[in-house]
């Protein structure tokens, strides 16, 4: 169990950020009118000081909400995940903006898969220093294996949501170590897309103990929020880090929830 006595800085690597103004989307959902301030008013309390900002899926490839987003100041240290089209996005303007990787979907749930793009949109992360990261499941960790090999070797992956692996399946896990073992696959330890208890976690445990004990430098956290396509009562952030600080030493809890993020996403 973590010790925290002398922690008080948490960053969290997965939120979603719209407007409080009805904005032009398509997608599965229609967007919370929700905004950062929202967001950084909710978590001032709770020692988180650095966020991460996922493109919705909602936003397809523009960039300007994520952009006009990342501009705002809210008292927190922000960086931003893209989907891009490579043929028509101002690339130099977004990493001026702070993305410092780019999205990819691959969820049958979502309407299919753009994982053929991953060696693509590989060497264009490569050119700008940035990493890849992925809203996959465990039937495509077969296919990810295969593509690794025509990324640029600098490339990172890092994989939302545990990666969607059932713990209650173990050749999920065994699949999803057989890419961490490469030293290049990084994984968010969400809960709430996995977790059947929501607001516990305890399901969980065993999950995200093996994973942070095995691969310390290559776990990082991130909370969801706003829990978008998610039933009420909404999950709250409190008992996702106390699932961390549960099942973690000190030293795995401040990698997870900070010091592999600062260097990640180059906070």
């Amino acid at each position: 169990m973590a010790n925290l006595s002398n922690s008080g800085m948490v960053c969290d690597c997965h939120i979603h950020s719209f407007f409080k103004r009805p904005a032009k989307t398509s997608g599965a959902y229609a967007p919370p009118l929700v905004d950062i301030a929202d967001y950084a008013q909710e978590v001032a309390p709770l020692g988180i000081k650095r966020a991460v900002i996922i493109q919705a899926s909602v936003d397809g490839t523009d960039n300007s909400r994520l952009v006009e987003t990342l501009s705002q100041s809210v008292g927190l240290s922000l960086r931003g995940v893209a989907a891009i089209n490579p043929e028509t996005a101002d690339l130099p303007a977004l990493h001026a903006a702070g993305v410092s990787a780019i999205r990819i979907q691959d969820r049958a749930r979502l309407g299919g898969s753009d994982l053929h793009t991953l060696p693509a949109l590989g060497e264009v992360a490569a050119g700008l220093g940035w990493h890849i990261e992925l809203n996959t499941e465990p039937r495509s960790f077969d296919d990810i294996a295969s593509l690794m090999p025509k990324l640029p070797k600098a490339v990172l992956l890092v994989l939302d949501h545990i990666a969607h692996v059932d713990p209650d399946v173990p050749v999920d896990l065994q699949k999803l170590c057989r890419l961490m073992d490469t030293g290049r696959v990084w994984v968010k330890l969400s809960p709430t897309r996995v977790s059947r208890q929501i607001g516990h976690y305890d399901d969980l445990d065993t999950l995200v103990a093996t994973i942070a004990q095995a691969y310390p430098d290559q776990c990082i956290w991130g909370s969801d929020w706003p829990h978008v396509m998610t039933k009420p009562p909404l999950p709250q952030i409190p008992p996702m880090l106390k699932l961390l600080q549960r099942v973690l030493s000190t030293e795995q809890y401040l990698a997870c929830t900070w010091k592999n993020a600062e260097k990640l996403y180059g906070f």
